[in-house]
């Protein structure tokens, strides 16, 4: 929003005329007033009554949000401002599709949702593109959508691009159709043939706007951004070239964005140093860097891959913290006690010079006292030493005030040189990666901190507090194994943490970590700081990795200009919110994104197992089937007609499946052993039988 828009819409907290908005403004003109209501109206900002008077859209009971569709016709609005979803029934979708900004007038609800709405207007359109397969229905080709979310696409003779039945491609919408006239289309793009996973990956990362070559203008800024630093620039920061800083990542990693250091000072405290790459000295406000990665918003990592957020001549190059070279840096300087307290934080532009490219696996072999490693890396064991039981006591810290250990086990598809899935295990996670772990949470907390106590504009990584019935709902699962949680009491993580901890060792309570996240409110980018729920954390936003999150970069700027002591004005302000906004959406998009084709690698490496039985567990429960998780994280699902003969009944509440005549019961953590009978590399879709089931396998 420009200035006007924002003294406006900070004026109709309470309704108001046109008129009476003048005497308010006296520097705009009638009709600049006029203009700037009918923005703030077509953005769903505001509306206006029978009487003329204008106000925000909250105090006439509507909210905007994004509509997320059902295969089923009803749907739900995602808030704009987070809170709960909105449920839209079959009649009051005004036939919006996934994924646009709608207006919604909120309802008393007669189904039992918490919320209900009509939608009244749609804001802005989802898209104008979207991914499926060429179909022919006599002489008329058409696309099926592969979300059934959104109908069939009619393709007009003159707009096909030459693409055949069969073909994988993307659709522009023409029209989007009605009661009386099919949706039409354009195909704009062929991925290839429908039946191939090269297709269905192409197609995944176009349907989340993830974009993988980078314009020209952008890479010809990166190319000019050069290989080594400017000396007149690294005269102007603090000098550390000479201190004993070093790099900890995983043994593949490409991209150094943070360093650490260790000093002990003289009264006795610690001073933790933690350095990250300086990315908004390159990535300068409003330049085609700049723009691309505000539009991209984060990198996006699947096997054997990564489409990064920032060209690779600065990701990998100038921005990468690599050993032995002078790299630009901003660093947070943090004095701990023993016990892991900080007592005081600094920050400041440097220029640093790792020592040494040090690796999780070697750093973990280090601390386990590998003769052989520590004596290869004498000069700095002493300090890693240090930083070791600095983070055990800041970790012990972090435990005593509540925070939740919600570091589920992580799967980690293994390929080949071809790029074909040989091996899924669990991500290792030993004391090396959970103290640098630490230090970023803590440097993060203190710019937070710094920045909300001084009311500078940034932007925070929020995670609100759980919503109660949901917290209740997980509460039933729970009771079964023994746990009582009080839903009424959620800032007593203590009772959660009892469960994570108890369903470590506990195969039959390997569900309940997993109930218990999808229960909690979805992490997000706010302009406010709302704290952390699952930190237990009362500032918090994300400062350390610039080079693959946007959030990050905005941070470096906005504490630059708290720390030189700049003005910043209401355009900082609003920045921040549009960068909150376009951030989440896009980490959003990069999770189903990685999700999505995570399924497809899975379901290759499962392919040559049809046909074999394996033990596995009830892993979620729907009214038309289960979901089996194996212990390797691969998951499939049990169709309904194929569980031993019974009828059966779908309890929502409980999330439970019982058969009507034997009581036979299937909820989360039910062990049963299956059979696999399909795993499409296609479609991600991986099927199961019960294993005494008759042999058949699905196409």
């Amino acid at each position: 929003m420009n200035e006007l828009d924002t003294r406006l819409y900070d004026l109709l907290e309470r309704p108001a005329r046109a008129e009476e908005l003048k005497k308010y403004l006296p520097a705009y003109s009638k009709q600049e007033i006029k203009d700037a209501l009918a923005r703030l109206t077509e953005a769903g900002r505001i509306l206006k009554n029978k009487k003329n008077r204008y106000a925000h859209i909250e105090h006439f009971g509507c909210l905007a949000g994004v509509f997320q569709a059902t295969d089923r016709g009803f749907g739900f609005v995602t808030p704009d401002g987070g809170g709960d979803d909105v449920f839209i029934p079959p009649y009051a979708t005004l036939h919006a599709w996934q994924g646009d900004r709608v207006l919604v007038q909120l309802h008393e609800s007669s189904r039992g949702h918490k919320c209900e709405g009509e939608i009244i207007r749609i804001l802005e359109l989802c898209r104008d593109e979207v991914v499926g397969a060429v179909m022919q229905r006599g002489k008329t080709l058409f696309v099926r959508p592969a979300s059934k979310k959104y109908p069939d696409l009619i393709l007009p003779k003159n707009r096909t691009m030459d693409a055949k039945p069969g073909d994988r491609v993307t659709v522009k919408v023409m029209l989007r159709g009605d009661r009386r006239l099919p949706a039409q289309g354009a195909v704009t793009q062929i991925f290839g043939k429908n039946g191939t996973m090269d297709a269905s990956i192409a197609s995944i990362l176009h349907e989340n706007g993830i974009v993988v070559p980078f314009p020209d203008a952008v890479l010809r800024q990166a190319d000019a951004c050069g290989d080594t630093v400017d000396p007149a620039e690294a005269a102007r920061r603090r000098d550390l070239r000479d201190a004993l800083i070093f790099t900890i990542d995983g043994d593949d990693a490409r991209d150094f964005d943070d360093a650490v250091s260790l000093e002990p000072l003289s009264n006795g405290r610690m001073l933790l140093g933690v350095h990250i790459a300086d990315v908004s000295h390159y990535v300068t406000p409003g330049s085609p860097l700049d723009d691309e990665a505000y539009r991209r918003g984060t990198s996006v990592y699947y096997p054997g891959h990564v489409v990064p957020m920032l060209p690779v001549a600065l990701s990998n190059g100038i921005c990468s913290l690599n050993p032995d070279v002078d790299r630009l840096a901003f660093s947070a300087f943090l004095e701990m006690d023993k016990d892991g307290r900080c007592h005081k934080a600094e920050f400041a532009k440097t220029v640093i010079r790792s020592k040494a490219r040090m690796t999780y696996n070697n750093v973990n072999r280090i601390f386990d006292g590998d003769e052989a490693l520590r004596a290869q890396y004498a000069f700095l064991t002493e300090t890693a030493d240090r930083m070791h039981a600095l983070s055990l006591a800041m970790r012990r810290r972090r435990a005593a005030r509540g925070a939740l250990d919600l570091d589920l086990p992580e799967p980690q598809i293994i390929t080949d040189e071809t790029g074909e899935p040989v091996e899924v295990i669990f991500r290792p996670r030993g004391d090396a990666e959970k103290m640098i772990e630490e230090f970023m949470l803590a440097a993060n907390e203190a710019v937070a901190a710094f920045m909300a106590k001084r009311s500078h504009p940034t932007v925070y990584r929020v995670h609100e507090d759980p919503d109660p019935e949901k917290l209740r709902l997980f509460a039933q699962y729970a009771r079964p194994f023994g746990y009582r949680v009080d839903a009424s009491r959620p800032h007593d993580t203590a009772q959660l943490q009892a469960v994570l901890d108890g369903a470590k060792d506990d195969p039959r309570q390997r569900a309940l970590p997993t109930l218990l996240l999808r229960s909690l409110a979805r992490a997000r980018y706010a302009p406010e700081c709302l704290g952390h729920y699952g930190l237990q954390a009362s500032y918090y936003l994300h400062f350390t990795s610039p080079i693959r999150r946007y959030p990050d970069l905005v941070a470096h700027r906005m504490l630059f200009k708290a720390i030189s002591n700049q003005q910043f004005t209401r355009a900082d302000a609003v920045f921040c919110e549009e960068a909150a906004t376009q951030s989440t959406t896009r980490e959003q998009a990069a999770d189903s994104a990685e999700r999505d084709i995570d399924k497809l690698y899975l379901a290759a490496y499962m392919e040559p197992f049809i046909g074999q039985e394996f033990d596995g567990e009830v892993s979620g429960v729907t009214a038309f089937g289960l979901f089996i998780a194996l212990p390797n994280a691969v998951e499939g699902l049990v169709r309904l007609e194929d569980l031993p003969g019974d009828d059966y009944e779908f309890d929502d509440q409980r999330m439970t499946l019982i058969a009507r005549h034997s009581g036979r019961r299937y909820q989360m953590g039910t062990p049963m052993r299956v059979r696999l009978t399909a795993a499409s590399r296609v479609t991600g879709r991986i099927d199961f039988v019960p294993s005494d089931s008759p042999k058949t396998e699905r196409n």
